[in-house]
């Protein structure tokens, strides 16, 4: 007999999602009950708290008598007016038994309840955000999930549940101490020079208009995050011929957080300068400086049908792994 309930105990959720969601870097099972499509990081105890307690967290655990064999959790964001779908998972012994159906129905309905959400997503939105581990990454590590993994299990699971497929997402990785740049990245510098354009670090004195870039290319998250670490190396295209006018970006360059990893948030280029080849020489220019400023590797995730992943796979980066961004619209 199964009983659902609301999850409080999260020193038991911390033991649970150890046990049966992290994998081991090199691609072994972290216990025999390891579902292999999640290989998730190991985290802290406060981390397990945050994504799973809290007033716009919702977090259904799964319990055979005393032991918990199962968790559904999802977050609230009331400004997009959306329920999130964070992590579910049933212990493997347990599967098979309408377990994972049982605790999804119960956050769903949840989720629905609440009077501001009006849709449930599986996606990058989300602010509990699932560390992975790379596959044949030798131990590197991505911060967060971008979606769905659609070589999963809950891919399926959840298409047969009314949610659908809204966008996809490819995570692209590559270790940096072999990065070189291809001679077409040299001549288009050149290139760009001729026309007044010059790829360098932002620097306020010089150069202007970097957050009038992202109101062009609508990109408010972008805008924030990028402006709030203006003290960290920035790589832009600027034209030397409008007073230095930032017409293209890329970072802010630090490696912090995930261990090794270049870190990087975007790359843009003001949509009146498009079409000349900008982008692809801004993004090798991070590369570069990168792996010169002691980055193991990158990795980052793009849209199936972003023209921008033809820059980085050009730069040799490669797909391993794809996600789906879900959606289920609530009737209310």
């Amino acid at each position: 007999m199964y009983d659902i309930r609301i999850l409080t105990d999260m020193e038991a959720a911390f033991d649970f999602y150890h046990a049966y969601s992290v994998a081991l870097p090199d691609g072994d099972r972290a216990t025999d009950g390891y579902p292999s499509s999640l290989r998730l990081m190991p985290v802290s105890q406060g981390t397990i708290d945050d994504w799973f307690a809290g007033d716009d967290r919702i977090t259904f655990g799964a319990y055979k008598g005393n032991r918990l064999v199962g968790i559904a959790s999802g977050s609230i964001s009331s400004e997009r007016r959306v329920g999130y779908l964070s992590y579910l998972c049933v212990a493997p012994d347990c599967r098979r038994m309408g377990l994972a159906t049982a605790l999804c129905d119960a956050l769903e309905a949840a989720l629905a309840e609440r009077p501001e959400v009006e849709k449930l997503e599986a996606v990058f939105y989300n602010p509990v955000q699932l560390p992975w581990y790379i596959p044949n990454g030798g131990g590197d590590w991505h911060p967060c999930l971008p979606g769905v993994d659609k070589s999963s299990g809950l891919y399926l699971f959840l298409k047969n549940r009314s949610w659908r497929d809204f966008a996809h997402q490819n995570g692209y990785y590559r270790r940096m101490a072999d990065y070189v740049d291809q001679p077409t990245v040299a001549a288009a510098r050149e290139r760009l020079l001729t026309e007044g354009i010059e790829l360098t670090l932002y620097d306020p004195a010089k150069h202007h208009g970097l957050a009038e870039l992202f109101d062009n290319i609508n990109n408010p998250g972008w805008k924030a995050h990028v402006l709030a670490h203006t003290d960290l190396p920035i790589v832009v295209a600027v034209d030397v011929n409008a007073d230095g006018l930032v017409v293209g970006y890329t970072g802010p360059l630090s490696v912090s957080g995930t261990p090794g990893r270049g870190n990087f948030c975007g790359i843009g280029v003001r949509t009146e300068y498009r079409g000349r080849g900008i982008g692809k020489p801004v993004f090798c220019a991070m590369c570069a400086r990168h792996r010169d400023g002691g980055a193991d590797f990158m990795s980052l995730y793009t849209g199936e049908d972003n023209p921008a992943r033809n820059i980085y796979e050009s730069a040799g980066f490669r797909i391993v792994r794809s996600f789906a961004d879900m959606r289920k619209v609530l009737k209310k």
